[in-house]
């Protein structure tokens, strides 16, 4: 499919789920949000980080085409694909960057991004291994784009690689669309690329292969049976890695209120040992400390008040209550940007207190509704 930055501008006019980045002479269009109607057309499919030059409208630098998980879309059903024989790379858990040639220099990009810290790994990757580099240039003064996977430890999402690399994931043709990787697979060996590993097989077989594994994220199924106006790409995930990149998407997007409710119910353990990320853990684990440390303070204000409780007069024992709070806010000051705590919770913890009912349990619900109203709320 041949496309122009036109026809790209055309086809997205007036679409909110679309995006158009500027930088210079070049221009991105890629999507904002994965929607089941964002790719309702070929063509938008083909815009998920697409750069075009402004100058030619030509495509310069041409990323992968949009394509769905296993059972996601009606082309990717098991049904469909049953005995149906594929190419199985193994898909790897990074991030894609895809080049171009901007005034003489070899450009990364991401798919919403002309700059960011993958793209200054993966540019500086380039310049340390000079035969890659000039295998980029060459590929891409032929009017084809090499599409990179960078893995590096110091950009884990969820499987933990030990080294940075950055390896050919497939090789598009500017014009056309057309993927060369596999009529190419030898040669471009040779010239000094790494390829992610290779073997044929069925959806079923592949699912089988991975279906114990761990820390593994699957395959990515290639058929070219069909290359109008795609081939069939088929993203196949193992069971391990749904898993995991459930806990670190849920972990690291979790806000205060549902990361407390996690220690509340006893799940945190449980979430934070799936999670292989260890900047997520880290970041998270202090900012649960620092909840569970206040919810422990309340506590034990509670405690200390309810031996007042039935001892002193209402008005007094409220006036002890807002000292304590007042105390924990002064503890916490580094890390709370609010604390407006209600006092009666805190009076009526310590009425249960004495009456050795469960007060935990009744400031624990507060906390919880307060970090979601957010009158206590953290810095971030």
């Amino acid at each position: 499919m041949e496309i122009t930055l036109e026809k790209a501008l055309k086809e997205i006019e007036g679409n909110k789920f679309f995006k158009v980045l500027k930088e210079n002479d070049l221009v991105k269009v890629s999507y904002r949000f994965n929607a089941p109607q964002t790719f309702d057309t070929p063509l938008k499919r083909e815009l998920r980080g697409i750069t075009f030059s402004s100058k030619t409208g030509r495509v310069v630098s041409r990323p992968f085409h949009k394509f769905f998980n296993l059972g996601e879309h009606p082309e990717t059903e098991k049904e469909r694909l049953k005995g149906k024989l594929f190419i199985l790379r193994e898909k790897l858990d990074g991030t894609m960057l895809h080049p171009a040639v901007v005034e003489g220099r070899v450009r990364l990009f991401t798919q919403k991004d002309f700059a960011n810290p993958q793209i200054e790994k993966g540019e500086e990757l380039l310049r340390r291994n000079d035969k890659l580099l000039k295998a980029t240039r060459r590929l891409l003064e032929k009017g084809l784009t090499p599409i990179f996977e960078l893995i590096s430890p110091e950009f884990q999402l969820v499987i933990p690689y030990e080294t940075e690399e950055l390896i050919l994931t497939e090789v598009r043709d500017n014009r056309t669309g057309h993927y060369l990787l596999e009529e190419a697979e030898n040669e471009l060996i040779q010239m000094g690329f790494k390829l992610p590993r290779k073997r044929v097989g069925t959806v079923e077989e592949a699912e089988r292969l991975i279906e114990e594994a761990e820390n593994v994220e699957g395959f990515v199924a290639k058929n070219f049976d069909e290359s109008e106006p795609f081939p069939l790409f088929v993203k196949i995930k193992s069971p391990w890695y749904h898993r995991a990149h459930y806990a670190f998407t849920y972990l690291h997007n979790i806000p205060d209120h549902k990361l407390f409710n996690l220690f509340l119910n006893n799940r945190a353990d449980d979430i934070f040992a799936t999670v292989t990320n260890p900047a997520v853990k880290e970041k998270k684990s202090r900012r649960l400390k620092v909840l569970t440390d206040i919810y422990h303070s309340l506590l034990s204000s509670a405690e200390k008040l309810s031996q007042l409780y039935g001892k002193v007069k209402e008005e007094t024992l409220k006036a002890e209550a807002q000292k304590e709070l007042k105390k924990i806010e002064r503890e916490f000051k580094e890390e709370l940007k609010l604390f407006n705590f209600p006092v009666e919770h805190l009076t009526e913890a310590a009425r249960l207190a004495k009456q050795k009912k469960k007060f935990d349990k009744f400031l624990g619900t507060k906390l919880y509704t307060a970090l979601k109203h957010q009158t206590v709320k953290l810095k971030t």
